[in-house]
């Protein structure tokens, strides 16, 4: 019989017989094989190396993926503080629904104010070499509702392919740090492209309620408040650098220094210094709200009216605006037509064919004695001037 290598064979193998000899072969009594402990010492110990290894890996990806996010998001907060992602247009308002000047009931001095804006902004070049202010820039200031605003539309329509860009200042506010002033510079620079672009054009940039960012702060939000304003002087010089960008901008405040430090809201002086002209747009007088009444009931979608209130001399309409014209009533524009005169003619317009009449406006007046600060005393005087 052939000599067997019994360590090539394993333990495990079945009892076999021999056909030469017949002789039964029990290979497992014949010879056991051990197993080698050192073999799965290595096994064990490279799988244990590979798992540390790809656990390692894993956690070294881990961290780059974290760093990469962190950086990410770092540079995202940044980006946005700093108006990187952001691109800043220009929308301009549509003024063909607004009133034209010579609509407007205007006393003097705003005439006279109209005029002078109108002859600046046409004979820029002229002025500036007769030693005049570079800048195009005009500030508009009273109580509320007096029609600043309605002032400034009404002299952008004074000038063809003039545009007129509203800057909101209380929307441009941001919780990130130093994104109010990116807001800001990157509306104005906005413009500024604009303007370059469209030389042939009058740019009109106008900022309402323009003391958020010109109110002089020296409490906790000093410093936020002086970025701001440091801000929106770089870019206000800047807009006033173009010739063809007019600047205008309005304020309920007080621009005399003494009356705003006792009101506690003073401007910056500094700022206000910027603006060329500075208009006051005030309380209408008596016959400007004769004026404002009787234009107001000549528009032709008005058709149910009575003429007496189209009667610019008719005497219990004199009566009416000398009332509304004093002081202590402060019947701005804003009171006179959305409280007063636009709830009567809507009214009459839509729930009868009667006319709206005098004594309609006389009862409104009588329903609106608290927005217009009447005591019951005065009230009963008017009431009695007016039968």
């Amino acid at each position: 019989m052939s000599e067997l290598n019994v360590n090539a064979i394993s333990a495990a193998t079945p009892i076999t017989t021999n056909s030469k000899t017949n002789n039964v072969v029990n290979f497992k009594a014949a010879r056991t094989v051990t197993k080698d402990e050192r073999m799965d010492s290595f096994i064990k110990d490279y799988e244990k190396q590979k798992k540390k290894a790809e656990k390692e890996k894993n956690l070294q990806l881990g961290i780059q993926i974290g760093t990469f996010a962190l950086f990410a998001t770092m540079v995202g907060i940044m980006g946005h503080q700093m108006g990187w992602f952001k691109k800043y247009k220009v929308a301009f308002k549509d003024l063909s629904k607004e009133m034209k000047l010579d609509e407007m009931a205007l006393p003097d001095t705003q005439k006279a104010a109209a005029e002078r804006i109108r002859n600046f902004v046409n004979h820029h070049k002229e002025i500036i070499e007769m030693g005049g202010p570079e800048g195009s820039s005009i500030l508009f200031y009273g109580p509320p509702g007096t029609g600043k605003n309605t002032f400034a539309y009404a002299i952008t329509k004074e000038f063809p392919k003039a545009k007129f860009l509203e800057m909101d200042i209380s929307k441009m506010n941001s919780k990130w740090h130093g994104e109010s002033e990116q807001n800001v510079l990157g509306t104005m620079k906005a413009a500024i492209k604009y303007a370059d672009k469209h030389k042939d054009e009058k740019v009109f940039v106008f900022i309402d309620e323009i003391d958020s960012v010109m109110m002089q702060d020296h409490g906790s939000g000093a410093k936020l408040s002086n970025d701001i304003l440091n801000a929106f002087k770089k870019g206000f010089n800047e807009l006033t650098n173009k010739e063809n960008i007019i600047v205008m901008g309005a304020t309920n405040l007080k621009i005399n220094p003494e009356e705003a430090r006792a009101m506690g809201k003073e401007l910056d002086s500094a700022m206000l210094d910027r603006f060329a002209e500075k208009v006051l747009v005030d309380l209408p007088t008596k016959d400007q709200i004769k004026l404002a009444i009787t234009n107001y009931y000549k528009n032709p979608a008005r058709k149910r009216v009575d003429d007496v209130l189209k009667d610019f001399d008719n005497k219990k309409l004199d009566k009416i605006a000398e009332f509304l014209a004093q002081p202590e009533h402060e019947t701005s524009f804003r009171k006179l037509v959305k409280g007063i005169l636009q709830p009567t003619a809507t009214q009459k317009e839509v729930t009868a064919d009667a006319k709206v009449t005098l004594e309609d406006v006389i009862e409104t007046i009588k329903k609106n004695k608290h927005n217009l600060n009447v005591t019951d005393e005065e009230m009963n005087a008017f009431l009695a001037s007016v039968k």
